[in-house]
C-alpha cells in the first residue's frame, strides 16, 4: 500500500490533492509542531478580479503548541468575514453553487483549528472524487524519518510518497532505515503549487471540479 503524510492545511492548494490522488491512503497528522507564522495551517489565499485576498483563521496560544492543541480565536468574527470574501470573489462564477457546501462547514461551531481544516479537506476530497482513504491521526509522532517510519508501520505501508521538498532532508540514512523496514520511497516530482498558487477553492469555483480532476490526474 502506498501512503502519503501531510499536516492539516487550511483550504489546501491543488498540490495537496494532487498528492492525495496518487496514493492508497492519505494520512493527516496532528502530533507535530504548529507553524504559527508563515505556515499554511491557518491561512491561504484566494483571488478576485482585482487582487489576492488572504483568508486567515485567528488562533490563540503559544508558538510551542502541537497542531492538535491549537484553538481558534472565536472572539473575532473571522467566519463571517471569510464567507463574505468568498461570496464577493466567486458569487457570480459558473460554479458558485458550491459555495453553499463551503459555507455549511464555516457555519459549524469550531473550537480546534485541526477540526475545521479536516472538515474542509474532507469536503474538497469528496467533491473531487478522490478515491484514496483519508485518515485523521492524532496519535502517531516522531522526528522526521522516525515519524515517516512510525506512520508507515502503523498503516502497513509498503511505499511512502514524498513531496519534492523531501529530497532536501532525506539522506542515505533515511533510505537505509526505511529499507530495513521494507518501505520503499517515491518522490512526487510535479510542482503543482508553482503552476497553481491559490487555494483549491479558487480553482474549484472558477474552473470547476472536472477541470481540477484533470490537473490532479497528471
Amino acid at each position: 500500500m502506498k501512503i502519503a503524510i501531510h499536516q492539516p492545511n487550511f483550504l489546501p492548494n491543488l498540490g495537496f490533492f494532487h498528492k492525495m490522488n496518487k496514493v492508497d491512503a492519505f494520512i493527516v497528522i496532528t502530533q507535530t509542531q504548529y507553524e504559527r507564522q508563515e505556515g499554511w495551517q491557518r491561512r491561504h489565499k484566494i483571488k478576485n478580479k482585482d487582487q489576492d485576498i488572504w483568508l486567515t483563521v485567528p488562533v490563540v496560544g503559544s508558538r510551542r503548541q502541537l497542531i492538535k492543541e491549537v484553538k481558534i480565536d472565536n472572539t473575532q468574527n473571522w467566519s463571517y468575514i471569510q464567507q463574505q470574501s468568498l461570496q464577493f470573489s466567486y458569487g457570480k462564477t459558473k460554479y458558485k453553487d458550491l459555495l453553499n457546501q463551503l459555507k455549511a462547514v464555516y457555519d459549524e461551531n469550531w473550537e480546534r483549528l485541526v477540526d475545521l481544516n479536516f472538515a474542509l479537506i474532507k469536503l474538497l476530497k469528496e467533491i473531487l472524487g478522490i478515491p484514496a482513504e483519508l485518515i485523521f491521526d492524532e496519535e502517531v509522532g516522531g522526528e522526521k524519518h522516525e515519524l515517516l517510519i512510525n506512520v508507515c508501520r502503523k498503516y502497513n505501508a509498503s511505499c511512502y510518497l514524498s513531496g519534492v521538498g523531501g529530497k532536501e532532508y532525506m539522506t542515505d540514512m533515511y533510505f537505509n532505515e526505511m529499507a530495513e523496514h521494507n518501505i520503499d520511497c517515491e518522490f512526487f516530482e510535479y510542482n503543482t503549487t508553482a503552476s497553481y498558487p491559490y487555494s483549491s477553492v479558487h480553482y474549484l469555483l472558477t474552473e470547476g471540479p472536472d477541470w481540477i480532476k484533470q490537473v490532479i490526474a497528471a
